[in-house]
């Protein structure tokens, strides 16, 4: 396409729909992607070497990873952080090129706890133990064996802090570039500030019952009591009180706090119909 063309592509895409949101829908949707790193291995120095890793998204939209420490990626990330992620649709079908792909570019950092909280630096992402704990819950869903790398490996998790770029193609004629942060702008979560204290109140004295079915249609338990930790705008926090086993269900979209309502009872029908099968 000449140049002219590819602009005209692009423009095109952005009037006929929201690429930045269309990016965090994929990521919420997918779960997996290929992750990207500039080489340190003497004979591909420098070359781009990939693979498919399990990622989850934080409160910000960013992807996060956990790679364990003797990973070539991990060498490759503490030596460059450049790198990037490629999504695809999970399952097409017939011409792969017909369906949406994505490609972040950015630098992954790697994440660690600090009593301090938030100090981050050009070489790590600092978080508190209780971020830390969200982090492993959020990836949990994902990954539920991620307790046992954490505990039996050297694993640590890698957030792709900066995103400074994304290239975005939606099927034929729908492409373009997105700035990393037009992205981050639209995928930060809703602020829940205003009903997150009294809907996790409300669960908590009234509606235990229906968090037990939300955990144990997930997780095939069959607890007894449920309660929930916390919530965000993308899926709530629960903890089985007999097990102290921490788990996040997500809505399987980003909601505002006029939804919250809707999308918990949404989480309570499905759990209760995956239950009477």
């Amino acid at each position: 396409m000449a140049d002219d063309e590819v602009l005209a592509a692009e423009e095109n895409s952005r009037k006929n729909e929201n690429p930045a949101k269309n990016v965090l829908q994929w990521l919420i949707d997918v779960g997996h992607g290929v992750l990207s790193t500039l080489a340190v291995k003497q004979e591909i120095d420098n070359f781009p070497l990939s693979s498919v890793v399990p990622y989850a998204i934080n409160d910000d939209g960013k992807p996060y990873i956990l790679i364990a420490n003797i990973a070539a990626h991990t060498k490759n990330l503490t030596n460059n952080q450049k790198s990037s992620l490629f999504v695809s649709h999970p399952q097409p079908q017939g011409d792969p090129q017909s369906y949406w792909r994505v490609c972040l570019v950015g630098k992954f950092k790697e994440v660690r706890v600090s009593e301090n909280g938030y100090d981050n630096s050009a070489e790590a992402v600092y978080v508190s133990d209780e971020e830390q704990e969200h982090l492993l819950t959020r990836y949990r869903a994902r990954v539920p064996n991620a307790d046992a790398y954490l505990k039996t490996h050297n694993f640590s998790f890698w957030i792709m802090d900066e995103i400074i770029s994304i290239r975005y193609i939606a099927g034929f004629g729908k492409i373009c570039w997105i700035d990393g942060q037009e992205y981050l702008s639209e995928s930060i979560q809703t602020n829940m500030d205003e009903v997150k204290a009294g809907s996790i109140e409300h669960m908590n004295d009234d509606h235990v019952d229906a968090m037990v079915d939300i955990y144990n249609a997930h997780y095939s338990k069959n607890s007894a009591i449920v309660h929930m930790n916390d919530l965000d705008s993308r899926g709530i926090f629960l903890e089985c009180m007999e097990t102290n086993h921490k788990v996040y269900i997500p809505y399987g979209k980003t909601i505002t706090s006029d939804e919250l309502r809707v999308s918990i009872i949404d989480l309570v029908k499905d759990a209760r119909a995956i239950l009477n099968q």
